[in-house]
């Protein structure tokens, strides 16, 4: 039993350590080809249309009136400027990778890998999307915790979500869950 755990956490160094090279060789020298980095950045400027488009929507909720425009996203209010503009770092493509990176290489049936991470995907983006309009209720209503707010509680809130995913992931999921036994033993 101990000779196959070892077994399943070598295998997932492994091939963490494989994966971490292919996104190295992406982002230094896949990207240096016009055509990929093109491919990539519209990809991204599309995914950050998104973003801005669902949290407009999101805040709206709560009845403020949002506009978005280029890159940055506010409550209208002619008397507050203050708006979010969201950088590339921002869209939460780290965390994303993280997780898809994490469900990849961690030990488990493909099956439920193809089901799972795209599940998770949405999740994460989702609490983006809420991470989003919070910093932009933040950046109107109290602007002096936009940089707490941003900085610190939405990222733990982020991080969190992936380890709360990957723990049931681990727990459901993984060669290393504990099965649940039909009959107990006498």
């Amino acid at each position: 039993m101990k000779t196959s755990q070892n077994r399943l956490w070598l295998r997932f160094i492994i091939n963490g350590i494989i994966l971490f090279t292919v996104i190295y060789l992406f982002y230094h020298v896949l990207r240096q080809y016009a055509f990929i980095d093109r491919l990539y950045v519209d990809g991204l400027n599309k995914f950050a249309q998104f973003l801005l488009w669902a949290s407009k929507k999101f805040t709206e909720l709560f009845g403020f009136e949002v506009t978005t425009y280029g890159k940055t996203i506010k409550i209208v209010d002619e008397f507050k400027a203050h708006g979010v503009y969201m950088d590339r770092g921002c869209m939460g493509r780290n965390v994303l990778l993280a997780f898809t990176g994490l469900i990849l290489v961690f030990p488990g049936k493909f099956i439920h890998k193809l089901w799972y991470i795209p599940m998770g995907l949405v999740i994460i983006t989702f609490v983006n999307i809420v991470r989003i309009s919070g910093l932009t209720i933040t950046a109107y209503c109290c602007p002096q915790y936009s940089d707490i707010n941003h900085y610190l509680v939405f990222k733990i809130v982020a991080w969190a979500v992936i380890f709360i995913l990957w723990v049931i992931w681990f727990n459901k999921f993984s060669p290393f869950a504990k099965k649940k036994h039909m009959s107990e033993n006498n």
